[in-house]
């Protein structure tokens, strides 16, 4: 066979083609920057752990996820049936985790030759076909540099604590240039000292107190634009809300139900399924900021510990035993008390 082609998701696969780029395409679907990932070199246990968030998180068969994790991973496994192997990835936090954790892979396989990468500046899955096609003139051979940079980011994401992930973040690197900016993003979302909030709910909480109330899908598309580099879909989004909402002291109020309860849908079918309901119904609420939020925002109140919070940035468990925080205005990971 002559190349396989890794890319981020469905959108960026179906411009590949639109282009006319030749091979076997393959999206990687998932979306790291949420939930456990274990330190682990074989892709079965990484696809177990992260097949047991999503189905949880986003109220999917757990057993469909695994399947589609399976079928994904034998396809990488047999890489060496192929003449060629190309990584279409982007800028953004999205993709560069899923690079890492493909320079990783390959950085363990004793057969990698024709391992090429190709580094987007935009987004694969909006391009015109001549930026596309433009974009293919780009692949070079993964060098042994961006093949030691994957493989030490993936070990430092999927490390028990974010010191060495906090490391590299604080130093360029130039065999993948994008590297490092997107990891200080990652570090982003973790609590902040005063407030414990992430930057993408502290960007929530302020659009909210500027405005006053907003529909979700505007609170989206507001916080959404607010990243230089964007990385967060909707359904992650949606789940930031859950954290903001279902909890002991509300930071926010209005949301009809649980973000898991809601489906991604296709907006062109005429005969919406009860989960596409669901999902609009979810988009289309209004939601206000609660004094607990106006609070938080004004760092009286410590979100992370009164709420209580728990959640993953790669390895790292972060729950009130160990409440990691990222002081964002020094770019200092501050350790738990």
């Amino acid at each position: 066979m002559a190349r396989l082609i890794i890319t981020n998701g469905d959108s960026a696969v179906e411009r590949l083609k639109a282009g006319g780029i030749a091979g076997h395409l393959l999206p990687w679907r998932d979306m790291l920057h949420d939930g456990p990932v274990p330190d682990s070199p074989s892709l079965a246990q990484v696809a177990d752990t992260r097949a047991e968030f999503l189905s949880d998180a986003l109220g999917l068969e757990f057993d469909s996820v695994r399947a589609d994790f399976a079928e994904r991973d034998a396809q990488l496994e047999i890489h060496i049936a192929f003449r060629e192997v190309q990584l279409w990835f982007e800028h953004d936090l999205f993709d560069q985790l899923q690079l890492i954790q493909l320079l990783h892979f390959f950085a363990l396989e004793p057969e990698r030759l024709g391992v090429q990468i190709v580094q987007a500046h935009d987004y694969i899955g909006t391009l015109e076909v001549g930026h596309i096609r433009a974009l293919a003139e780009t692949a070079s051979p993964v060098t042994a540099l961006q093949l030691e940079a994957g493989r030490t980011a993936w070990e430092a994401f999927t490390a028990p604590t974010p010191k060495a992930l906090a490391a590299l973040a604080s130093r360029d690197q130039t065999a993948l240039p994008h590297l490092a900016p997107a990891l200080r993003r990652a570090l982003a979302e973790l609590p902040a000292p005063r407030s414990g909030l992430s930057l993408t709910e502290e960007r929530i909480l302020r659009r909210l107190a500027e405005t006053g109330p907003q529909k979700v899908h505007q609170v989206f598309s507001a916080v959404h634009k607010m990243d230089e580099a964007q990385f967060l879909a909707d359904l992650p989004f949606f789940l930031r809300l859950d954290g903001l909402a279902f909890v002991r002291e509300p930071l926010i109020e209005g949301l009809p139900f649980r973000a898991s309860d809601c489906k991604s849908f296709d907006p062109s079918r005429e005969d919406p399924s009860p989960e596409e309901i669901s999902y609009r119904t979810f988009a289309r609420a209004e939601i206000t900021l609660t004094p607990a939020g106006e609070a938080a925002l004004k760092g009286k109140l410590d979100h992370a510990c009164e709420n209580g919070i728990e959640r993953w940035l790669g390895g790292t468990h972060i729950h009130s035993g160990a409440m990691w925080r990222y002081d964002r205005a020094k770019s200092r990971l501050v350790e738990p008390n």
